[in-house]
């Protein structure tokens, strides 16, 4: 049923795909309601699919100083079949958002960390609240190892704000900000990306491109559906 909710919701987007999703500028660049979801199509440079994430917010606790958000992070096959799920932290504060550095991590990998006694350390992803043209954004990064020297690191550097602007998406047109950074993961091999993601507030990441070394495009993400709690 719920997937039947999602191909209606699509529909009404794709519809009024020529308007630009209403930005709040308390909101931060991530969901952050209870409720409030967003599904990530992952697609090979041929624009073939490789497969689906959906954040959902589950849980908000709200307090005087800051709002404590449960998010779930599902990972689908390219047929949108359910493989794993997760679950990871965020802070929202004064219009900035922290998410817990497991974010880093693709679903995938991160379902199987509860089958090893990983030692986890790093730096939490911080989307500020206030963005500009050039502004140098902190770096991120989470490293796991075990007892038995098994070893696992996602790291993202170099961030940079470059630009806002209007992205269009099958979905609809959002108000962004463009951020390019490097993305470096390492596990049984060494891989690293350059990076250009376009955030819109209240919603978070909406395409992601990769680059490799050679400066040429080899996948993408881009957001494919969305659902918004209802303002009260």
């Amino acid at each position: 049923m719920r997937f039947h909710i999602f191909s209606i919701i699509q529909i009404v987007l794709i519809v009024f795909s020529v308007s630009v999703f209403a930005q709040n500028n308390d909101a931060p660049y991530f969901i952050y309601e209870e409720g409030a979801q967003i599904k990530i199509g992952h697609f090979n440079k041929r624009q073939v699919p490789q497969g689906y994430t959906i954040y959902t917010v589950t849980n908000v606790i709200e307090t005087d100083t800051a709002d404590y958000i449960t998010i779930k992070a599902e990972s689908l096959d390219p047929y949108e079949k359910p493989l794993n799920s997760s679950e990871f932290e965020a802070v929202y504060f004064d219009g900035q958002i922290s998410l817990d550095k497991l974010y880093l991590i693709p679903v995938d990998t991160l379902a199987s960390i509860e089958e090893n006694d990983w030692h986890i350390n790093g730096r939490d992803f911080i989307m500020p609240a206030f963005m500009g043209n050039g502004i140098a954004l902190a770096a991120a990064y989470i490293e796991l190892e075990t007892d038995d020297n098994k070893f696992f690191k996602v790291s993202e550097f170099s961030r940079m704000v470059d630009k806002f602007e209007k992205y269009k998406t099958k979905i609809g047109e959002f108000e962004t900000c463009v951020v390019s950074s490097k993305l470096e993961m390492q596990f049984s091999g060494n891989e690293i990306y350059t990076i250009y993601t376009w955030y819109s507030k209240g919603i978070g990441p909406i395409r992601t491109d990769y680059y490799n070394q050679k400066r040429k495009l080899v996948k993408y993400s881009e957001i494919v559906e969305i659902v918004l709690p209802e303002k009260s």
